[in-house]
């Protein structure tokens, strides 16, 4: 196998400027020889658990409790199941292999992991921005969407496992005018940040990657906002490549999951401003209604284009506050030092 060098700089829109709704999030998959109930039985616990540490958002925290009660009751929380053959790898020469999915019931899940006492990550999670520079057999090239490259394929399966929304940059004539392939590779942030401006990036996480196909290692660098965070991952491509992309969503995990509880709900009082219309107060709302640790919502006054709410939350406040700009709905006003103002974005 021939010597490589891959220079990888991810970057990520990682924090309140970018996020999406996962919709996969208590879905799991694994490759099975037949379609038999005595094999589905068999596979139920090991992707419930992987259901879990999505959910979840950090593998530290589940390994330190006890869920074992809830994975060797796996059956109970199916809503359902199916079976569908799926390509076997990036080869497409090697033909399909048949794939189990299994789908958690989402209150069911959220339920027993309170009572575990286990966090919960919300399913509005931050987009991530991925610039590649690969630099291999002589070629030094930056990589995008609509390239076909195994890279693209390993970082995007292992980012859904841990339910990691990606965003790739379009690599259209803007990009590769304001980005060049040096200009990730020595880590001129100054560049990267103006290149990712268009995609609402906001937090940046660089790595490289150096080795053999069979033996590498990646250094990772995570900026968000003026926190700064370093971990590296070794193994096989793939493998250093799963393992990096797992510790971001430990770390991120860790910075935006809830405790959600029944009983410790409280009442957070915000104030919106730029609601001109019935619209945008129903964008507003909607987005609001979607995030798990809402259980209520009251309205407390409406005038000058400025709403006041009373949210009922499952969580705490101060998570909460970094959870709620997430969405490209609100942002915070930065005049505000008390945390409760916001403004509805257009």
């Amino acid at each position: 196998m021939p010597r490589l060098f891959f220079s990888l700089i991810f970057v990520f829109a990682a924090s309140i400027a970018s996020a999406a709704e996962v919709t996969d999030l208590y879905q799991a998959q694994a490759p099975v020889e037949s379609q038999s109930e005595q094999e589905r039985h068999r596979l139920a616990p090991k992707l419930l658990q992987q259901v879990v540490i999505k959910v979840v958002g950090d593998r530290r925290a589940v390994e330190q409790a006890d869920i074992s009660a809830l994975i060797t009751d796996a059956e109970r929380y199916i809503d359902k199941f199916y079976y569908q053959q799926v390509p076997y790898g990036d080869d497409k020469t090697m033909g399909n292999q048949l794939v189990l999915t299994l789908d958690f019931n989402a209150n069911g899940v959220n339920t027993a992991l309170q009572r575990i006492g286990l966090p919960v990550w919300d399913k509005v999670r931050p987009e991530s921005l991925i610039w590649m520079a690969v630099e291999y057999a002589g070629k030094q090239q930056l990589i995008g969407e609509g390239d076909e490259d195994s890279l693209l394929l390993q970082v995007e399966q292992a980012a859904k496992q841990r339910g990691i929304p990606l965003l790739l940059p379009l690599m259209d004539l803007e990009d590769q005018t304001q980005l060049t392939f040096n200009d990730v590779s020595t880590g001129n942030n100054a560049a990267v940040q103006q290149a990712s401006a268009r995609y609402g990036a906001s937090v940046i996480v660089t790595a490289r990657l150096s080795g053999t196909e069979e033996s590498a290692e990646i250094s990772w660098q995570a900026m968000m906002g003026d926190h700064l965070e370093r971990w590296s991952s070794q193994g096989t491509v793939q493998t250093a490549i799963e393992n990096g992309i797992s510790e971001l969503a430990d770390r991120l995990g860790r910075r935006l999951n809830m405790a959600l509880s029944e009983t410790g709900e409280s009442a957070l009082v915000i104030q919106v401003s730029d609601v001109h219309d019935y619209a945008g107060y129903s964008r507003l709302m909607d987005y609001l209604g979607s995030l798990q640790a809402v259980s209520d919502i009251k309205v407390g006054s409406l005038g000058s284009e400025k709403l006041d709410l009373v949210l009922r939350i499952q969580a705490e406040p101060e998570k909460f506050r970094q959870l709620l700009s997430m969405g490209r709905v609100i942002q915070p006003n930065n005049a505000d030092n008390s945390g409760s103002q916001y403004r509805l974005l257009p």
